[in-house]
């Protein structure tokens, strides 16, 4: 009995320190604590070497082993708390080894410590089958230290799986739809980004306060979120997500603007200043509800590109009275310089596009947007060729027109059966600005939020389309003016009777036809694309930082440059299962619940009770 003592408080003794090793704040009494606790996990070994020196050499050998395994587990746990040091200003613990080293040490303790309870257990039966003498016993006995002894021996292997399993994030997605797994397509995009990207998921924990009245709500999806942030991690080593609680964790938000609980933060260093000292790329991602789960894995693969986008070339045109250049010297208002200064942040590189190009004659062939904004003067048919030429071969184009030019563009919008109308857009009766915030479903949209803010628009023209199956290039409107808008065909700036409220179409996006076979190809090329605007007004100097005007403007130019491969991304909508029963269905369920479900239940104590009885 005096054997089994020692060993039951070494045991308890281990796993007690575990428990609550923690509530003690004062330093001393912590140093007490551990001292007398490191005593009793090491009772045994020290009863062994003073108290029971009449002990079998080989039980005394397996209770040596035991108990040192018992006080290396709490050897081991001191060290990994030591290592748990305390943030210190300018040291960044992440980029050290010392976390993969806890998590190392953490693999070593929960090994010894199911070693020493295995070898407890064991020592614990052998002080029985002293007492017990039958063969019988000692069969049952043997059985049971063979089966304790092989659980020990798997034991370490399977803990060794699951450690790296877990290290490495291996998981299987059962789901019918990929819900918890980033498809194919994103894998590719997303191994090969180069640059690193921190993305901050901002959500409570569960059960964790939130002065929001939705805080409940995105506790529960954070589950899913943190699938995700996984999946980004372990795509790409580049990847650098963490969790934070906008409401709860201040001290965190020190670095953090303009963000809330259910938002993710996607950011990438910039590769030059700006004047308000933000050193990041950042985009946004809304994660509010269920429903937008079913697309997050589109807009961070989105988000990303944007963020990751190589180097591109811009070129602007400034030979037709551009808003780019010297023409607009003078009016510092009508330039454009904001929204190149913002392409810059983004790693584009700013370049001109005129006679000294060589401009109409080519466009550079490392040109990988052209942009023209604003143009007040007709091109020549020179400039003409050379454009549709650059658009035939697969060429990118942003263009802004300036209804009060001579440029309408009508050379190109004809190919997609399309046309100018330079007519009064109004919402609010005096007033010539607009806030044309209908978007249509487009990739472009997909990255912004709050889309009812709206883009601060002049609403002095827009496109009228006549859909043809025939025509060149395949159009699709990206922004509108909105059902509360009307045309002010009499100018007097107000709602008359004949005037009747629509929808006008503001922004097109323009593509060429893709062959059946470039779309299933695993190397997509991509169509051409175009961008264009039925006015230029919105993103000058003046009312660029207006709304939505900024942020449609760099969406629409990282879009340009985007894989087609991200048009691949399906969303993940999970459509509910609905099983219909008929009446007669209904009724047995009723019955089998009512009346067989209680009877069956009945019938099976009643069995017990007469064999239990028989047998006695």
């Amino acid at each position: 009995m005096k054997n089994k003592i020692y060993i039951v408080l070494s045991v308890v003794s281990l796993l007690l320190y575990f428990a609550i090793s923690d509530i003690f704040t004062s330093t001393a009494l912590q140093f007490f604590f551990v001292l007398f606790s490191f005593i009793l996990v090491a009772s045994d070994l020290i009863a062994l070497q003073i108290l029971l020196k009449e002990i079998h050499p080989e039980e005394k050998k397996l209770r040596i082993i035991s108990s040192g395994l018992g006080i290396s587990a709490f050897v081991l746990n001191a060290l990994r708390n030591y290592l748990d040091f305390s943030s210190v200003a300018g040291v960044n613990e992440q980029s050290t080894n010392i976390p993969k080293l806890r998590d190392f040490l953490l693999l070593l303790i929960t090994l010894s410590v199911l070693s020493f309870l295995v070898l407890s257990i064991l020592n614990l039966i052998k002080q029985d089958s002293k007492q017990i003498g039958s063969s019988l016993k000692n069969k049952k006995l043997s059985l049971l230290k063979n089966t304790l002894f092989g659980f020990f021996a798997i034991s370490p292997v399977i803990i060794a799986v699951n450690y790296f399993a877990v290290l490495k994030n291996y998981n299987f997605d059962l789901s019918s739809i990929g819900k918890f797994s980033f498809s194919v397509t994103s894998r590719q995009i997303l191994k090969e980004v180069k640059n690193e990207i921190s993305v901050t998921a901002f959500f409570p924990r569960p059960l964790e306060g939130d002065s929001r009245d939705d805080g409940l709500s995105l506790s529960y999806i954070r589950p899913e979120v943190e699938i995700y942030m996984d999946q980004l991690k372990n795509s790409n080593p580049n990847f650098k997500t963490s969790f934070v609680n906008a409401e709860v964790e201040k001290e965190l938000m020190g670095d953090f603007t303009n963000v809330s609980n259910g938002m993710i933060l996607l950011r990438s260093l910039k590769t030059s200043s700006d004047s308000t000292g933000n050193p990041y790329n950042e985009e946004r991602v809304i994660v509010q509800s269920k429903k937008d789960l079913e697309d997050l894995e589109k807009k961070l693969v989105q988000s990303v590109l944007n963020l990751s986008t190589s180097r591109k070339k811009v070129y602007f045109t400034t030979a037709n009275g551009e808003h780019y250049g010297a023409n607009f010297t003078s009016i510092q208002d009508e330039l454009i310089t904001r929204f190149t200064s913002i392409l810059s942040f983004y790693n584009y590189s700013i370049n001109e596009l005129g006679f000294q190009q060589g401009f109409p004659e080519k466009i550079p062939d490392d040109a990988d947007v052209i942009c023209i904004i604003g143009p007040t003067v007709k091109f020549n048919q020179a400039s003409i060729d050379s454009i549709l030429k650059y658009i035939e071969q697969k060429g990118k184009l942003f263009i802004t027109i300036d209804p009060n030019g001579e440029e309408d563009f009508s050379w190109l919008l004809s190919k997609a059966s399309m046309s100018l109308k330079k007519e009064s857009i109004r919402q609010v009766e005096g007033r010539l600005e607009i806030i044309a915030n209908k978007f249509q479903t487009h990739p472009i949209e997909e990255l912004i939020f709050q889309k009812d803010k709206g883009v601060y628009y002049f609403g002095n023209a827009y496109f009228e389309v006549s859909p043809n199956p025939d025509s060149n290039l395949i159009s699709t409107s990206l922004l509108e003016s909105g059902f509360s808008s009307y045309l002010d065909l009499n100018k007097n700036s107000k709602l008359d009777k004949d005037e009747k409220q629509n929808s006008y179409p503001l922004v097109i996006v323009l593509t060429s036809k893709v062959s059946e076979e470039n779309k299933n190809s695993l190397t997509p090329e991509s169509p051409s694309r175009i961008i264009i605007s039925s006015n230029t007004s919105w993103i000058t100097n003046k009312y660029i930082s207006y709304n939505l005007n900024s942020i449609l403007a760099m969406n629409s130019v990282n879009w340009l440059n985007q894989s087609v491969l991200t048009e691949r991304i399906l969303t993940k909508k999970e459509d509910p299962i609905v099983t219909t029963i008929s009446d007669k269905q209904k009724l047995v369920v009723w019955l089998f619940g009512l009346f067989l479900f209680p009877i069956s239940i009945s019938l099976g104590f009643g069995f017990y009770a007469y064999r239990k009885r028989n047998l006695v």
